[in-house]
């Protein structure tokens, strides 16, 4: 054996069956679990993640509205900050109120730090109106850069949590798409937020100044980048938009080309600057709802392209959990199959051998199985039938007579007991007939002990070949004397049988090697009758008498009697 496989030869040695099985299932039982967990929890997490990025986009999407109320509130603020006027000084009012409601709802659905500081802060900049300072001695577009600073803070805070949420949910490239144009837009709406707010104050002052023109020729040139743009974007993200046309940006460039030419046609082209400035920032702010619009839609394909993947993972997580209980229940099957399949072999070879021990030899080693086991069934069969076979020979040698071959004292013994008893049972007649061969020591004296035993061969096989049914028990009683039990036998039947072995014995030479001779037979014959009983020493007894009435009477005859009483001699 090798020195490696020792040590785990003599651990399995030395544990039962049972054991043997539990550790080997334990062996794979364990990492098994270990995968399916592992694999489970990460189902798990997919699902989860998939909350998590539902949850973010709910509330970057109220980030992105609350922008568009701040953007709202920027362009008025400008505005009013330049030329009191009454209407867009209420409109104001109303987008300043909304951006405070829509802070409380955000700060309400916030739980981390940092965010609640962030929105103090913005609120505190709200409400203290500070987002505009200082307009008498500043040029428009200064001021509109300053207010716009507290518009990239939000932008750049918006950005951080939307590809905070897509790190965190580890989230397909679909998502990231959509979060990188939802960023991208954020140039398409600040910028229309300068046309509307610069046009909409050019024209409530009916004049426009040499910076002012400079700045709309500016904000005009970007707009006209911005609509070229959109088709390098759709470029960009063509993988994408394949999946999802209803992502396509053409109505951004529809919404920025019509703010362009708006802008074109009333401010820049214009002879006179005396369009009504409602109308143009009601223009504008159409152009930018289209912006805002599908910002929307985006968001809204986003949820569905995540419930997709959170319906998806809730799926493979309920399959998984299904084949999981369907492998370990057929596991489970197999293993319990596998058990009581050795087990009851195991079992039902123990049987065997126990049977064997016990001296049962007829039933033959049986069992159900196709593997090695199968084989040691077959050579214990194999040593069952040699088993049987030795024990049967030696039996016989023990109730055979080693010379003639025909029962011997003891077996007869037995049988006449048995015979007794079958026929006080069953009343039934039975006979005992008794035989010695005439002057058998003369044989040994003229032809030699050689002869003598071929003698008692030949007349033994005469004497079997006379009685053969299954009842007939033939044997050597001793020396030259036989002894026949006819069970079943009246005397007339006994005695008509006896009487034909007599006249066979009588004319059949006996040959030993080139001797030739022939000898006779005397016999005795007791029938016993029920319900007359006897014991078998008394039967014999009777049997033995008549024999020996037969040699005193000339021998090479029978006599026969029925028993009554034991005879004297």
């Amino acid at each position: 054996m090798h020195t490696l496989v020792k040590p785990i030869f003599y651990v399995m040695n030395k544990l039962s069956y049972s054991l043997k099985f539990i550790l080997l299932c334990s062996v794979f039982a364990i990492p098994l679990s270990i995968f399916a967990y592992q694999l489970a929890e990460s189902y798990h997490q997919r699902a989860e993640q998939a909350e998590i990025t539902q949850r973010g986009l709910a509330y970057i999407q109220k980030t992105t509205l609350l922008i568009n109320q701040l953007e709202l509130m920027r362009d008025l603020k400008v505005i009013t900050s330049w030329r009191a006027d009454p209407e867009f000084q209420t409109r104001y009012l109303e987008a300043r109120a909304n951006v405070l409601l829509q802070i409380d709802e955000l700060t309400s659905q916030t739980v981390r730090p940092s965010r609640l500081a962030f929105l103090k802060e913005l609120k505190d900049i709200v409400t203290a109106d500070e987002m505009v300072k200082g307009t008498e001695s500043r040029s428009i577009d200064t001021v509109y850069e300053n207010a716009q600073q507290v518009l990239e803070k939000i932008y750049n805070w918006r950005m951080k949590l939307s590809y905070g949420f897509v790190s965190i949910s580890e989230n397909n490239p679909n998502i990231l798409a959509i979060i990188n144009i939802l960023n991208d837009l954020d140039n398409y709406t600040e910028t229309l937020g300068e046309a509307r707010s610069y046009g909409s104050l050019y024209l409530a002052q009916h004049f426009i100044n040499s910076n002012g023109i400079q700045v709309l020729e500016k904000v005009y040139l970007r707009l006209t980048q911005l609509a070229e743009m959109t088709d390098l974007k759709e470029l960009e993200y063509q993988v994408f938009l394949a999946s999802y046309p209803e992502a396509r940006l053409g109505s951004i460039k529809n919404g920025v080309l019509e703010g362009r030419e708006e802008l074109y046609q009333r401010l820049i082209m214009a002879q006179e600057v005396n369009s009504d400035p409602l109308k143009y920032f009601e223009k504008l702010s159409a152009s930018m709802d289209t912006v805002y619009a599908h910002k929307i839609a985006l968001f809204k394909l986003s949820g569905m392209i995540v419930e997709q993947d959170y319906q998806k993972s809730i799926q493979n997580l309920g399959a998984f959990y299904v084949g999981l209980a369907f492998g370990l229940i057929l596991l489970v099957y197999l293993i319990l199959g596998l058990y009581y399949s050795v087990s009851i072999t195991i079992k039902e070879l123990l049987r065997a051998a126990k049977a064997f021990s016990a001296g049962n030899y007829n039933k033959p080693v049986k069992i159900v199985s196709n593997d090695e086991l199968m084989a040691v069934a077959e050579a214990m069969d194999i040593m069952r039938i040699n088993i049987k076979e030795r024990e049967e020979r030696l039996a016989r040698m023990s109730q055979t007579d080693g010379l003639t071959q025909l029962s011997n004292r003891k077996f007869f013994d037995n049988a006449l007991q048995i015979s007794l008893a079958n026929s006080r049972r069953n009343m039934t007649p039975m006979s005992l007939l008794m035989m010695d061969i005439d002057h058998f020591k003369k044989v040994n004296d003229d032809y030699g002990h050689l002869a003598g035993d071929e003698c008692l061969i030949q007349i033994a096989q005469l004497m079997k070949q006379q009685f053969q049914r299954q009842t007939d028990v033939v044997a050597r009683y001793g020396g030259e004397e036989f002894v026949a039990i006819l069970y079943g036998q009246s005397m007339e039947e006994a005695l008509s049988q006896s009487e034909k072995l007599r006249e066979i014995i009588e004319h059949t030479e006996i040959v030993s090697g080139e001797t030739r001779f022939k000898v006779t037979a005397s016999f005795g014959l007791a029938t016993l009758v029920p319900p007359v009983d006897a014991q078998p020493q008394d039967l014999l007894a009777l049997a033995d008498a008549l024999l020996y009435r037969s040699k005193d009477n000339g021998r090479n005859q029978i006599n026969a009697d029925i028993y009554r009483q034991l005879p004297g001699r």
